[in-house]
């Protein structure tokens, strides 16, 4: 057997084989399907020591590539001989530049070797011709040193071909023979090689491949100016456009819209984006046209859907002059239906029914709204938007915590099995982000705390995130962490979002003229309300009352966390979970009470008093029924619907809450009842009740004593200056903003007393009121009337309405969210149409009698600044990696909203890059033969390596050599600063760390980037792994009433939770509580596992698994620094 090659362990590979006869041979001919550069690869070494070997490679087929794998083909239209020589040519260096550019030649033998075969090629030691036709024989001949005795030649012939996996990787059967037929196989070869197409030997081709080679290959040298430009290209080629039709642009025109080149722009790429990705999320500030922009979407895709929205936006379905009903009918969406968000328990029944069969888009307008995914709400909108195109609007994506942007994507995105991350799991990815999240926030705002079991707390997680030896917090390192983290949640959305604000368009060069459109924003103005030094001295006491610090006198909100005084909290958390997060739940709702109060306390003197009045009369009440009852009963459920509700509702459902207590509430699942008997502190919870009542009467007889509603200061320098305005400007109409209904109802009659009618309010219900705010405060509305100066609301209003006959917005109260003032003046500054050249925005800031501007401005930023400390995470107004200062803040709050967000990273890199195309043309055209998997290296402020890969964004593997570990996070935008540099940077030579990190790096992914302490917080999938117990005992109970349908139903939700991640929060609990442990729990499961195949569908899991794409990881380049 020792004529048979196979490569199997037990015999001689090939490989070993050839490197014999080489090292014995003058003369090689190979005939060969293709010639692969790995198979020399494989024999470089042999081929080095015989300085004399002529190597003549005889090539049978081309090779191309599916699906990245290479494979060998015969060109069939070749057979017949009706290509010419110079197209067969054309074809082989083709199939040499493919094979090349790929994972096999992609490392550092390949890299050093790669000259060798280019000087074979050049000295005419390495010979090449092409087969007219195909030939898929592997033959390998060998003509012997005279030194040879027994033999001159014989050849080997079988299944091998001149790669590595044929030469020695995977089993091949193989023939030597040397005693016969040699003679005739040769001339066999000689015949084929006498017809067949010189390569190397023409010096035409010969240039042409060496050039292919050295230029168009993974080899290709470049400058690190070049490589920094062509990844900006990469970057900006990942916002790619769709064509749209012509009729659209009619359709614009005729309903008296501009068709802006940046609305056109993002409806192109909103369509590319769907393409790919099922979903988009329109993101542009307020004021830029979303709405416009959606139902051009809508008309281009040809399909029928339904419009979520606001009450208040829908506009009259029968006359269709505003809203949704009206933006439908002009852009020709006649079948499509409007639906107001609190109406998704009816869609959905209505789509259950099959009435809505055809719905194949859904647009979800004020999407912001749907981020708690443990919600009826959601649940409702994910069943309706599943295997649907779903389009987002949402002005505010980002000012939300990890799992809020998460929820947002999980409409249209399968979570685990995700195309917009380098890992496909982006649920794993948003899991890590919220850990530090959580981590840094806390840390942020307890490191220096006075609680030192806080502050000790805050050390404990600065550990866990950091994992360093430091023996005190470095809050330099949090802020950057802060940032990176921001950034890096940016970049994952990025590729399925479009979001412009108005420095994108003032500093794109292709929408500079358009912005003209928009009026200028003033920089806010400062109204002063004065108190007197009582009144001074009482706005602060009412701050101190209700801070958490340790005072004479305190508001307890004992009701709110009954916990607190049944025991004591346990440090060790996970030795009574239960129980701790009872404790911490109810800590958080009387936080999150005491808040509320405290920026009431801000709006106006009358909201508050109204809000003391409430709580009082609801303490009252709950005191009466202890004492009667000796029971307390608070339900969890009342508790996590609190924090979804708007600021006017808490205390209505408050006041609901405690009225039920005297019903029956035993049989509430989430209704803890409390035992007062086994309270370790019965008396002093009683006894804080009581203190809350007498506090709360205390402020009553104050407000009244120092008359702060009748003769309300703030509300008075209101007056004053709206008079002043409207005298100065009669047609600029004021709209004023408050968060509360109770401000609303406190100005309104002083303010139709001062301005004899001419306000509009309103203060909840807008029922027969949409259009006197459209007649009144809508430019482009077509019925216009003058029956209104000011419109006094609520946030409501601040969504989806057009006031542009409104030229100021009054801020009545702090918005401690910055969004909200974007989202206020994004109301008057539309650029549909264009009322008034210049904008005005007011802030209201308390002071003193007497006090000049100056004395004015710090009096109002200590106020302001107490006031913030409270609000604490409610209030949004420093990013976390900033410190908060009372002069800070100040500024924060005068800021121009139009500045408050930078122009972003995109529109930074499109100037740049446009600026690098006009001075050098040359090398962008260049880019269009560029390939990939080139490497360069430079100088750089540290030693580090950063690989640019390209999925369907472009995204960054990244390694700093000086860290143990070898790779860690970095964000596009900071990647790029690394790499950027001017014409004049010199390439260096890559250094000797080079290949190692290389290999690591463009082979991560970010499953292996996690950190262990993510990866083992078991609490993060502590709801999953329920649902999944849950199933699993479902299924091995064999119960009799759980029907086939049942188990296979519930195969398929085992099947998503692990592998897709489909289900919402809210999903995944009704699953989690599903027993057979009775009777009664057997036939509610079976109720529920019903209503869940009735909402979702009994094969959804196959529909969303039809919808998803794969797409490719391809390495762009690869960037080294080294510091000099």
């Amino acid at each position: 057997m020792k004529n048979f090659i196979t490569n199997s362990k037990e015999a001689k590979t090939l490989k070993v084989r050839l490197e014999e006869l080489i090292s014995k041979s003058v003369e090689l001919k190979f005939l060969v399907g293709f010639f692969y550069f790995s198979g020399l690869d494989e024999l470089y070494k042999s081929l080095q020591n015989n300085k004399d070997v002529i190597i003549k490679i005889l090539v049978g087929l081309q090779v191309d590539e599916i699906n990245h794998q290479l494979i060998e083909y015969a060109d069939v239209e070749n057979k017949n001989s009706s290509d010419s020589n110079n197209k067969i040519f054309e074809k082989f260096i083709n199939s040499i530049r493919k094979s090349i550019n790929t994972e096999t030649f992609d490392d550092a033998n390949f890299y050093e070797q790669v000259k060798f075969f280019i000087d074979l090629i050049k000295n005419d030691r390495l010979i090449i011709r092409k087969t007219i036709v195909p030939s898929h024989a592997k033959l390998y001949i060998f003509k012997l040193n005279d030194d040879q005795v027994s033999r001159k030649q014989l050849f080997i012939t079988g299944s091998s071909n001149l790669t590595r996996p044929g030469l020695s990787d995977q089993e091949e059967f193989n023939v030597e023979i040397s005693d016969y037929g040699v003679e005739d196989t040769e001339e066999y070869f000689d015949e084929l090689w006498n017809n067949a197409i010189k390569i190397t030997e023409n010096s035409e081709k010969k240039k042409k491949i060496l050039e292919i080679i050295e230029k168009e290959t993974l080899v290709r040298e470049i400058t690190p100016f070049e490589a920094y430009a062509f990844i900006m290209k990469n970057y900006i080629d990942v916002f790619e456009k769709k064509q749209i039709g012509d009729s659209l642009i009619k359709i614009f025109t005729k309903n008296g819209y501009t068709p802006y080149k940046y609305q056109l722009d993002a409806i192109q790429q909103a369509l590319a984006i769907i393409e790919k990705n099922n979903g988009v999320i329109l993101a542009d500030v307020v004021g830029l046209g979303k709405t416009i922009i959606a139902c051009s979407i809508a008309y281009e895709l040809r399909k029928r859907g339904v419009i979520i929205c606001p009450p208040g936006l829908k506009g009259d379905p029968k006359l269709k002059d505003a809203g949704w009903n009206m933006y439908k009918e002009q852009f020709r969406l006649h079948d499509w239906e409007v639906w107001s968000l609190g109406e998704l328990d009816k869609l959905q029944t209505q789509m259950i029914e099959g009435k809505l069969n055809d719905i194949e888009i859904v647009i979800v307008d004020e999407a912001h709204r749907f981020r708690n995914q443990d919600t009826h709400s959601y649940e409702y909108l994910k069943n309706i938007c599943r295997g649907k195109i779903v389009i987002l609007l949402s002005a505010t994506p980002f000012n939300n915590r990890p799992e809020d942007i998460l929820s947002l994507l999980s409409l249209f995105i399968t979570p685990k099995n995700s195309s917009i991350s380098l890992d496909d799991n982006l649920a794993r990815k948003f899991r890590e982000f919220k850990y530090f999240f959580d981590r840094l926030g806390y840390i942020n705002k307890y490191y220096n705390s006075p609680d030192e079991d806080k502050k000790m707390k805050a050390f404990t997680k600065y550990h866990e995130v950091f994992q360093n030896d430091d023996s005190e917090i470095n809050m330099n390192l949090v802020r950057e962490k802060s940032k990176l983290l921001a950034k890096q949640i940016r970049d994952i959305i990025e590729p399925v979002i479009i979001r412009r604000n108005r420095l994108d368009l003032i500093n794109n060069t292709s929408y500079q003229n358009e912005i003209k459109n928009l009026s200028i924003v003033k920089d806010p103005q400062e109204w002063f309300y004065e108190l007197s030094k009582e009144q001074s001295d009482f706005y602060e006491k009412i701050i101190s009352v209700f801070s958490d610090t340790i005072g004479e006198r305190r508001f307890t909100g004992a009701i709110y966390k009954p916990a607190h005084y049944e025991k004591p909290y346990d440090k060790d958390y996970n030795k009574n979970k239960q129980e701790n997060f009872e404790f911490t739940s109810q800590a958080n709702l009387y936080n999150f009470i005491r808040r509320l109060l405290v920026r009431r306390f801000e709006s106006s003197f009358g909201s508050f008093k109204q809000s003391i009045q409430n709580l009082k009369n609801i303490n009252e009440y709950v005191l009466a029924f202890v004492k009667k009852t000796n029971k307390y009963i608070l339900d969890r459920d009342f508790i996590e619907k609190i924090y979804e509700l708007e600021p006017e509702e808490i205390e209505n459902e408050l006041i609901k809450h405690i009225q039920e207590l005297n019903n029956d509430n035993s049989n509430k699942k989430n209704a803890k009842i409390y035992n007062l008997d086994d309270f370790d502190k019965k008396d002093e919870f009683l006894s804080d009740i009581q203190s809350d009542i007498d506090l709360f009467d205390d402020i009553l007889k104050e407000l009244d004593n120092f008359k702060l509603i009748e003769n309300d200061p703030k509300s008075k320098v209101l007056i004053e200056n709206i008079k002043k305005q409207l005298h100065n400007e009669p047609h600029r109409k004021i709209v004023i903003f408050t968060e509360y209904i109770d401000t609303v109802k406190h100005l309104s009659e002083r303010l139709n007393s001062a301005f004899d009618g001419r306000v509009l309010s309103i203060a909840g219900n807008m029922v027969g009121k949409i259009e006197d705010i459209n007649k009144n405060f809508d430019a482009t509305y077509e019925k216009q009337d003058d029956k209104y100066d000011i419109l006094l609301c609520t946030d409501k209003i601040s969504e989806g309405f057009n006031l542009n006959r409104a030229g100021m917005v009054i801020n009545y109260d702090i918005p401690w969210n910055p969004v909200r003032v974007i989202q206020r003046i994004g109301r008057i500054n539309r650029i549909s149409k264009k009322v008034f050249d210049e904008l005005y925005i007011v802030n209201f800031f308390p002071t003193e009698l007497g006090a000049n501007e100056m004395k004015s401005r710090e009096i109002a930023s200590i106020k302001m600044f107490h006031i913030h400390n409270i609000l604490g995470e409610d209030a949004k107004i420093f990013d976390i990696d900033e410190v908060p200062t009372p002069s800070g803040l100040y500024d924060k709050l005068k800021q121009n909203p139009d500045y408050l967000e930078q122009e972003s990273f995109y529109t930074n890199i499109l100037k740049e890059y446009e600026q690098i195309k006009n001075n050098f043309p040359e090398m962008i055209t260049s880019f269009d033969n560029l390939p990939r998997r080139i490497k360069v290296a430079k100088k750089g402020k540290e030693n580090e390596l950063l690989v640019f890969i390209k999925k369907f964004g472009l995204y960054i593997s990244y390694a700093n050599y000086s860290t143990n570990n070898k790779t860690t996070e970095i964000s596009i935008e900071d990647a790029f600063e690394k790499i950027k540099c001017d014409a004049n940077e010199n390439s260096l030579k890559l250094s000797e760390n080079f290949w190692d990190y290389y290999k690591e790096l463009k082979d991560i992914s970010d499953k292996k980037n996690m950190s262990d302490n993510v990866s083992k917080n078991k609490n993060e999938n502590n709801l999953e792994q329920k649902a999944i117990n849950a199933i699993k005992s479902l299924i091995n109970s064999k119960n009799y009433r759980l029907q086939p349908y049942h188990i296979d139903f519930l195969k398929m939700l085992k099947e998503d939770i692990i592998d897709y991640g489909t289900l919402p929060t809210k999903t995944l609990k009704r699953i989690a509580d599903m027993n057979t442990m009775s009777e009664t729990g057997i036939e509610k499961t079976i109720k529920e596992i019903d209503s869940l195949i009735r909402e979702m569908g009994s094969n959804y899991l196959e529909i969303e698994k039809k919808r998803l794409q794969s797409f490719n990881k391809e390495i762009i380049i690869a960037i080294e620094n080294q510091k000099l």
